[in-house]
Formats: structure tokens, C-alpha cells, sequence
């Protein structure tokens, strides 16, 4: 089997370096081809890479899912290794995907652990979300998930570090671009769960190191961002259940934590915290 590796870029050229130096490393024998697609960085490639690697470039800026597709429809391997820039190996893994992939002809993603300097583990899946989950909010969720509440047998891994059998993404079309960058991973895994013939499993025997968060900026548009994409998860997979009253009870969690942070105010400053609720109101308000 042909083995291609696809890696979105935006101005971590360093990180990519890093990467693909790591890849080599462990499995230059294995990998056919890399392809580095940049998204309109402000500064273009400037480091020399092994003739194993492609760089495509944006004539603007398409933000994460379209990036992905670009890489992944150019990709010519029958299984296509997906990793963010600031990912990389730390063990052997492409004998292994090839071995997954050739004993179980159904399998259409695998999902890899990712770990720390230390090894631990840094969360590349989660259980399938519910509408629990969004009206419950990301923290509430995450500390309830650890008593198996709103828990799914379904995993999701992300897509900073996956594999995919090329067939599988041509049959499921690909990432859905009505998801910018948030949860246009988790759509997809969702859809091949729920296709007829194709299979997900996530493997935490194949270990790659990655954080996690670095891609996107962690503030209060982020999070507008995650609802808006979480919302359109929910409806897209008919899993809303009635949204008059998610969406309700979800507004009600936000008045609340306006009013705790108003409090805050008091003696702290709070200020971007409580514009950020103010503007997630309104973004729920205006659902549909």
C-alpha cells in the first residue's frame, strides 16, 4: 500500500521541519509522499526539504478544512496519514497502519494517542457529543464526562493526528467545509460510523507527540466558534432533540455565569470574560 502524509501549515515552518524530520526518522522507507499544504502563511517556505516532499500554497487564506482537503484530495496513497505541524512521531507507526488497514479491509480511520514530553496523554478523542454536552458547556462536560455521564461508545479522534484509507475519504466526499476548522474531525468520524461498510478505531498503542491547542487561538471567539460548529454537528446528524429548549436552557447557563462574572468585577478585572457571554448570548439567540 502507498502511504502519503498531509500537513496543514500556517507559519509554523519550524514545527513542519520538525515533523517530517521526525517521520524520516522513523519511517523513510514507509512513506511515499508528503504533502505540506500552506494556507497563505506570511512567510513562504524557506527550508530545504527531502524530494519526498510537496508544498502547496493557497493564493489566500481558507482557513483549516479547506487547507485539509486540498492536502488530502492531492494526496496519491491508498491511506493517507493526517498530523498537525506541531505533531511529530516518536515511534515507528506506518508498518503498523498498513498492517491495520491490509487485515481489515472495512477499516476507513484510525485514530493515534497523543502524548506529552512525558508521555502522557494530551486527548485525541472524545466520546460522540450529545446536546448534554453543549448545553452543559465544554468544562461542565469534561469534568462530568469522567463519571461516564453523557458518555457514547462512539469515539472521535481528532485530526491532529489520524489516518484515513484514501477510498474511504473519496467515499465520504471529503471534510464538510461548512465547518471552518471546529469540528469538521469529529463530522467526519461521526459519518463513518454511521456508514453501512466503513469502520473507526481509534489504536492508543500508536503514540504521537502533540499538545494540542496551538492552531487556534483559545479566547471568547474561539469558543463562539466552537458553539456555532457544535450547533450545526448536532443538527447535522439530527441529534438536537428539541432546540427551543436546548437552546434556552444554554442561554439561561450563560445569563448565570454573566452574573457570576459581574460579581468578579468587582475585584478583578473580568471585562473580556463577560463581553465574550454577552456575544455567546446573542449567538445563541440566533441559532437555527
Amino acid at each position: 500500500m502507498k502511504v502519503s502524509l498531509v500537513i496543514p501549515n500556517y507559519n509554523t515552518w519550524h514545527l513542519v521541519e520538525r515533523n517530517i524530520n521526525s517521520v524520516l526518522h522513523f519511517d523513510d522507507n514507509l512513506i511515499d509522499e508528503i504533502i505540506v499544504v500552506d494556507d497563505y502563511s506570511p512567510t513562504e517556505n524557506y527550508i530545504n526539504f527531502s524530494n519526498k516532499v510537496k508544498i502547496i500554497r493557497n493564493e489566500q487564506n481558507l482557513l483549516y478544512t479547506k487547507t485539509v482537503n486540498i492536502g488530502l484530495k492531492h494526496a496519491s496513497g491508498d491511506i493517507i496519514l493526517l498530523l498537525d505541524s506541531d505533531a511529530y512521531f516518536i515511534m515507528p507507526l506506518i508498518e503498523k497502519i498498513i498492517q491495520l488497514f491490509s487485515n481489515n479491509k472495512s477499516l476507513g480511520c484510525i485514530g493515534f494517542k497523543t502524548v506529552d514530553e512525558s508521555g502522557n496523554d494530551t486527548g485525541n478523542v472524545l466520546p460522540e457529543p450529545s446536546i448534554l454536552s453543549f448545553i452543559a458547556g465544554q468544562q461542565l462536560h469534561k469534568l462530568l464526562r469522567n463519571y461516564n455521564i453523557f458518555q457514547s461508545k462512539k469515539l472521535l479522534p481528532f485530526s491532529c493526528a489520524v489516518a484515513f484509507k484514501k477510498n474511504c475519504l473519496q467515499e465520504m466526499n471529503y471534510l464538510d467545509e461548512q465547518f471552518p476548522y471546529l469540528e469538521a474531525d469529529h463530522d467526519i468520524s461521526m459519518r463513518i460510523h454511521r456508514s453501512s461498510h466503513w469502520q473507526l478505531q481509534y489504536v492508543p498503542e500508536l503514540m504521537v507527540y502533540h499538545k494540542g491547542g496551538s492552531s487556534i487561538a483559545k479566547n471568547y471567539k474561539r469558543v463562539l466558534q466552537f458553539y456555532e460548529s457544535r450547533w450545526l454537528l448536532m443538527k447535522k446528524h439530527n441529534k438536537l432533540g428539541s432546540a427551543f429548549i436546548a437552546k434556552w436552557l444554554t442561554y439561561i447557563r450563560f445569563s448565570i455565569e454573566t452574573l457570576v462574572l459581574q460579581f468578579q468585577s468587582l475585584y478583578k478585572n473580568v471585562d473580556d470574560k463577560i463581553e465574550g457571554r454577552k456575544k455567546l448570548k446573542q449567538l445563541i439567540k440566533n441559532l437555527k
